[in-house]
């Protein structure tokens, strides 16, 4: 029973995470902007829409990490994984305008996101665990 709770855990982890960061995405770029792409978007949209989406990113990286609770790299590397699948699908079926390496920058971009989310859960919770040893070590 605990190995199907666990197993139940981690696919909610992926499939939660993932749902977060593409409704923070579609947040970002098609409430807050109209729907973002490299040539109907100014430099300036791309940017700031990059970099909430890059955010997005994060936040769902660490909510998989949250949710996984144990083991949340691999969690997010799951989610890495279907991001890189996501990509080759929409430039292969043309779901995509943008230029290739737009498109390559733009997944290598969550990539990195959703790992740093998982880092910065691990480095969050490595210093409460420091400061709690500290706290009840006086």
């Amino acid at each position: 029973m605990k190995t199907l709770l666990n197993l139940l855990r981690s696919i909610s982890a992926v499939v939660i995470g993932y749902l977060v960061m593409g409704a923070l995405i579609t947040l970002a770029q098609e409430v807050w902007f109209g729907g973002v792409g490299f040539y109907k978007s100014s430099l300036t949209v791309l940017m700031v829409a990059g970099f909430f989406t890059f955010l997005s990113a994060v936040a769902g990286g660490l909510v998989a990490v949250l949710i996984a609770k144990s083991h949340g790299k691999i969690h997010t590397l799951v989610m890495c994984l279907l991001v890189v699948v996501e990509t080759i699908t929409l430039t292969v079926t043309g779901g995509t305008t943008d230029p290739l390496w737009f498109d390559l920058l733009a997944s290598g971009s969550l990539i990195i996101g959703i790992m740093l989310g998982a880092f910065l859960h691990e480095r969050l919770r490595t210093n409460l665990d420091n400061r709690v040893l500290t706290t009840s070590a006086n």
